[in-house]
């Protein structure tokens, strides 16, 4: 089966938020959802595209979505900006107005980071915590937080009007993100084929809000994050990729202790490591602990 044949097979759904839609794809039965799979910065649902390929239907179904700014779901409004907390607020949202039963989410990254947030906030909806190259937060300690918001607000200033360089073809633009990429081409033409838009003189632009690229003013410092990760009261699985970021293994020493019900597990492959193993991922989901 293709990639292609997987993306046709899916169900479109949407969520509409007070600031914009939220927009995604759905395996199986989008009224009856057993995961909901969150993507990494500047990526998007299609993140999920091969594990979507090992998913049975008969477990429920697969949500994947692309969070704000991201892939076909909506740009926030313009004075508006991209707090990590935001992303937050958006999932919360979504898990405890739009789904009835608890669920299993699976974040990769930025994605991971927003779901255990989320799942401390309202363990109630969800039965179990899959983490992809992601633990806990980027925290606020040892930063200089005059400096930090400094940065911030010059950052966001100067992306309140800022566009994408275009591409003459799709080839160029799917070369331009895997130079900058740790796995394949060939999954790399994945996110590519989501994240893209043919302008009216037929050249490529991203999709996402340039805006997503701001550099954040504050973060919280680690005594919150013990908090929220001691909130953890489901099963909680980390899977690293063995040539992931190094940054993971740091947090994982620094807070695996907060967690009760924790297993790490370690695959081959790099930061997009669930696209590399994506057997390895629908695994995960089907077990029950």
């Amino acid at each position: 089966m293709s990639f292609r044949t997987t993306a046709a097979q899916a169900t479109p759904v949407s969520y509409e938020l007070e600031w914009g839609v939220v927009r995604g794809l759905c395996w199986g039965d989008p009224n009856n959802v057993a995961v909901i799979a969150t993507h990494g910065w500047l990526d998007n649902c299609h993140s999920f595209l091969p594990l979507a390929e090992h998913w049975n239907s008969d477990h429920g179904g697969l949500i994947a979505l692309d969070w704000a700014g991201h892939g076909h779901s909506d740009h926030r409004p313009p004075g508006t900006h991209y707090h990590f907390i935001d992303y937050a607020y958006d999932l919360w949202q979504i898990l405890t107005h739009h789904i009835n039963s608890p669920v299993t989410l699976l974040g990769h990254s930025m994605g991971g980071f927003v779901s255990n947030v989320v799942a401390s906030i309202c363990p109630e909806k969800v039965d179990k915590l899959i983490l992809v190259e992601a633990f806990g937060l980027l925290v606020s300690d040892e930063m200089n937080a005059r400096e930090q918001l400094a940065k911030g607000f010059s950052s966001r200033y100067k992306k309140r009007s800022g566009r994408w360089r275009g591409y003459s073809t799709l080839d160029t633009a799917i070369d331009a993100r895997a130079a900058q990429a740790d796995f394949s081409r060939d999954l790399v033409a994945l996110l590519v084929d989501r994240g893209l838009h043919k302008a009216s003189d037929h050249s490529f632009f991203w999709r996402a809000d340039p805006r997503v690229k701001s550099v954040s003013p504050y973060r919280l410092h680690s005594t919150a994050v013990d908090e929220l990760l001691q909130g953890l009261t489901m099963p909680v699985k980390v899977v690293r990729g063995d040539k992931g970021h190094e940054n993971l293994s740091r947090a994982i020493e620094k807070w695996q202790h907060q967690v009760t019900d924790l297993n790490l597990i370690t695959l081959n492959g790099g930061h997009h490591v669930h696209m590399e193993q994506p057997e390895k991922i629908a695994e995960l989901l089907k077990s029950s602990g």
